[in-house]
């Protein structure tokens, strides 16, 4: 998906200076205009939501590879953390007041962490942002949610004020001073809301989160699509020991969890109500993928230790998390007690067993490491955020900004109506420009198809969707990623492939027996494919004919 972001800047700076002209009717559209300009040129807002106790500060930590959010057994999470880069690290309190202040690093848990003894200072706080140096914070940033249906009153509503959305399960009672409807109705002045989501399960579709999940896409109307949101299966280590009710019997010492978690995850995507939400539901141990990546040379060590006993024992051991972690005494392990509770709280138990196998299979501490983190489901993930919404980033960022914008030209019609005026003849230009733009970008085009499909509206074969998915950008935006070909393909070989392209999904398109959504969807890709190759031609130009070209 390409957006011409220089072009649909000026565009929106337009349109922002025309509603200028209003007057105060239409200050906040000029507000939303110009943050819809500035939003293509920043990191793309990814939000970590779902109901409480689903690791989802764990899932952060995990994701960026270091401790940043707080964890623990309790429901840690007070208020919401926006994580952005940043070369020096930065710690800076906004307060619902609209004040804001920087305060020491070392005072994050003190800002962010449930503490009854500091309720009153935390219940004033709207966001906590930390700026740290993380690679993956270059290009997205990370929202760390307190849950919804918190039993804090005020988390919850902190959470939905910043998604712009109402909370589930708390009801219209006032909360630290501030009704539900007060929320809402800031969560309608929030102009930093999320592009993309990540909703956490715990190992399973439970009732409530599958009640919270569709009201959050009720909500955010529209904005919880497979196109900008995944589930998030978490806690996955948690499946071992295997249950003896599992069919088989499972030996312990072989049993995966992530696959029986990936089982899982695939029944519940196959549902409709469940598959309309999220573009897959990825299985994750985000505690073993964190810990994995923040591990010490000790740590190494300790584990070691446990890799040198005979593996039926240390499974016997290890079983029991409880007794591992706590008893001073363990016949066959010799690792003190408060050392083997440090790694069943970094690791689990199914991430200690994992960490030794690898050692006795001669891996090096750098290996066990990358190892583990695959075996967690971050890799997965990780990779995935990249790919789905990273080479998507800037048609999704362009999306929110014009939905924000597209409803306060309606608040202003309506407004109006409300007093028997007429809008400010601006409004009618803005909204009829917006429409150009939205008109002038394929990838909107692309955006409605792909919709399209995930709700099951297209007969393609699962060749075409292939190459729908292909051709709209989720391998790769390259011309060559595009077409399915390596990077380095002379010019030549991209032209011919770009061609026959075209000409096979033109043939698709002419299909007498095609309904209107397939139909559509053909005519779509077809035009995605001619976008290909007039890039692969404009740089053959402008290379003179080259045999090859690289791009950004």
């Amino acid at each position: 998906m390409m957006v011409g972001n220089s072009g649909v800047r000026a565009d929106l700076h337009g349109c922002a200076d025309l509603a200028a002209l209003g007057g105060p009717a239409t200050q906040r559209l000029e507000v939303l205009l110009r943050l819809a300009a500035s939003r293509l040129d920043e990191p793309m807002r990814v939000a970590v939501v779902g109901q409480i106790k689903r690791g989802k500060s764990t899932l952060v930590n995990a994701l960026l590879g270091e401790d940043v959010s707080a964890t623990g057994d309790a429901e840690v999470t007070y208020t919401v953390t926006e994580l952005f880069h940043s070369g020096e690290p930065v710690l800076i309190v906004r307060y619902k007041d609209g004040s804001e202040e920087a305060v020491p690093l070392d005072h994050f848990d003190r800002v962010t962490s449930h503490d009854e003894r500091n309720l009153a200072v935390l219940r004033q706080i709207r966001t906590v942002l930390h700026g740290r140096d993380n690679p993956l914070l270059r290009s997205f940033r990370l929202i760390d949610t307190p849950g919804l249906a918190s039993v804090h009153g005020a988390d919850s509503d902190n959470t939905a004020a910043q998604l712009g959305i109402t909370s589930f399960g708390i009801g219209d009672e006032a909360a630290a001073g501030r009704s539900m409807q007060d929320v809402h109705d800031d969560s309608e002045e929030e102009i930093g809301k999320a592009d993309a989501v990540l909703y956490l399960f715990s190992r399973g579709l439970h009732e409530k989160d599958q009640a919270a999940a569709l009201d959050v896409a009720g909500s955010l109307a529209g904005s919880v699509t497979p196109l900008k949101s995944f589930g998030v299966l978490s806690r996955c280590d948690q499946q071992w020991p295997p249950s003896p009710e599992l069919p088989g019997d499972p030996d312990p010492l072989t049993f995966d969890p992530m696959a029986v978690s990936q089982e899982i995850a695939e029944k519940y995507l196959a549902r409709p109500d469940v598959g309309r939400l999220f573009y897959t539901i990825v299985p994750v141990a985000g505690l073993v993928g964190a810990g994995a990546q923040t591990l010490s040379g000790n740590d190494f060590a300790d584990l070691a230790d446990l890799a040198a006993i005979e593996p039926r024992t240390l499974v016997r051991r290890l079983r029991d998390a409880g007794r591992f972690a706590t008893r001073p005494e363990l016949a066959g392990v010799a690792l003190p007690v408060e050392r083997r509770a440090s790694l069943e709280r970094r690791l689990s138990v199914w991430g200690i067993l994992r960490a030794c196998t690898h050692l006795r299979e001669g891996l090096g501490e750098a290996q066990v490491r990358e190892q583990l983190v695959i075996d967690s489901g971050v890799h997965r993930l990780r990779a995935l955020i990249t790919e789905h919404f990273g080479n998507r980033a800037a048609v999704i960022k362009l999306d929110h900004g014009l939905r924000s914008v597209t409803g306060e030209i309606a608040a202003v019609r309506r407004a109006a109506q409300q007093t028997g005026a007429a809008p400010a003849p601006q409004v009618a230009e803005v909204a009829a420009r917006i429409e150009r733009v939205r008109r002038g970008q394929h990838a909107f085009a692309e955006m409605s198809v792909l919709a399209e499909h995930y709700l099951g509206r297209i007969g393609f074969s699962p060749e075409e969707v292939a190459d729908l998915l292909r051709v709209t950008g989720e391998y790769g935006v390259s011309c060559a990623a595009r077409l399915g070909l390596p990077d380095a393909t002379p010019v030549a070989e991209l032209d011919a492939a770009a061609s026959a392209r075209i000409s096979a999904w033109a043939r698709r398109e002419q299909d007498p027996m095609l309904d209107r959504h397939t139909a559509r969807a053909a005519y779509t890709v077809r035009r995605s494919y001619e976008r290909v190759a007039f890039r692969v031609r404009r740089a053959a130009a402008l290379l003179g004919g080259g045999d090859e070209f690289e791009e950004a």
